[in-house]
């Protein structure tokens, strides 16, 4: 996840999360792959950082061409990563397990021919038969 300032105005990218459409507009636009554009994003190379500005303000419901973004200041942008707390999201160590069973199930499957109600079996009873002595 990142938080992008582009000229004061401030965008999170979350970018686990991509669109097949979009990675074609990024092949598109720079030519790179995602690896590669990731990578670029990290060194700050310029065809990476306008698709990601791009990306981001498509994401935010912002309607431009990809070179409206030609004559931004490179100054006016800044991109930092953000941590799990500041995106707002549980950090896995704190996520809690979840139980797969459906409420009111007991996670046992009935053998065949029983239900999950059926009485145990007599004759299939832990408790030794008694024995008689003479």
């Amino acid at each position: 996840m990142f938080k992008l300032t582009v000229a004061g105005d401030v965008y999170e990218f979350d970018g686990d999360r991509m669109l097949l459409a979009e990675a074609r507009e990024i092949k598109k636009f720079t030519g790179m792959t995602i690896p590669k554009w990731s990578m670029g994003i990290d060194e700050m190379d310029p065809d990476a950082i306008q698709s990601l500005i791009y990306l981001a303000k498509k994401r935010a419901g912002e309607s431009l061409r990809y070179s409206d973004l030609d004559s931004l200041d490179f100054a006016d942008i800044e991109l930092e990563p953000m941590d799990d707390e500041e995106a707002g999201e549980e950090p896995e160590a704190e996520q809690q397990a979840v139980d797969p069973t459906p409420l009111g199930e007991s996670g046992t499957t009935p053998m065949p021919g029983t239900t999950d109600t059926s009485a145990p079996s007599p004759t299939t009873s832990s408790t030794p038969l008694a024995t008689s002595t003479v």
